[in-house]
């Protein structure tokens, strides 16, 4: 018994000093997805989404309002800094310009949107945000500007159902005039 516990206490000093010598490494990603973002990426704000998009990123990014979004293996994260800790986030927590768009149409639009900006980075009259070391102050601004483009878009939305329902208006008043005028002169026509 004593040799066989000889043996075993061997077969584990010898194991334990070949596993110190092996190089053993091993990463545990919990909670969002691993996102590696070494510099600040360029976000630009397409006028059909409202939103800034990120270009120049391997991800699909977007910000708004202060927050970082990224849809990557069919669910959606979101950090409040572009390379802060992203945690997931279920389609319904996000926000309603999000949800709104499919990605095929927001492909289409940030990549509308980036080749004009790709071609005359210094004459682009688009809006483009870039952040910097994650200020708090430039986060309220993003966030502000945010705010008032939704306001502009919720504005010409507005605008543009009214002057439909204007313009339904008008023609629902031009048949009604065109039927009355053509039953006058049926009743005309008949009194004769």
């Amino acid at each position: 018994m004593r040799k066989l516990l000889v043996v075993a206490s061997a077969v584990v000093l010898f194991g334990s000093a070949s596993m110190a010598q092996a190089d053993v490494g091993f990463s545990i990603n919990v909670g969002g997805p691993s996102i590696v973002i070494s510099q600040p990426p360029d976000f630009l704000y397409p006028p059909e989404l409202g939103f800034g998009v990120a270009v120049g990123v391997p991800y699909d990014m977007f910000y708004l309002s202060g927050i970082y979004y990224v849809y990557r293996g069919g669910g959606w994260y979101s950090t409040s800094s572009y390379g802060g800790n992203w945690r997931s986030v279920r389609n319904r927590e996000l926000p309603r310009e999000l949800r709104r768009h499919n990605m095929s149409r927001i492909h289409s639009y940030r990549d509308r949107e980036y080749r004009g900006y790709a071609r005359d980075r210094d004459h682009y009259r688009g809006k483009y945000f870039r952040p910097e070391s994650g200020g708090r102050e430039e986060h309220r601004e993003m966030r502000e500007r945010g705010r008032e483009d939704h306001r502009e878009m919720k504005d010409q939305r507005r605008d543009e159902h009214r002057e439909m329902k204007d313009q339904r208006q008008d023609e629902r008043r031009d048949n009604r005039e065109q039927r009355h005028d053509e039953r006058g002169s049926d009743r005309r026509e008949q009194g004769r």
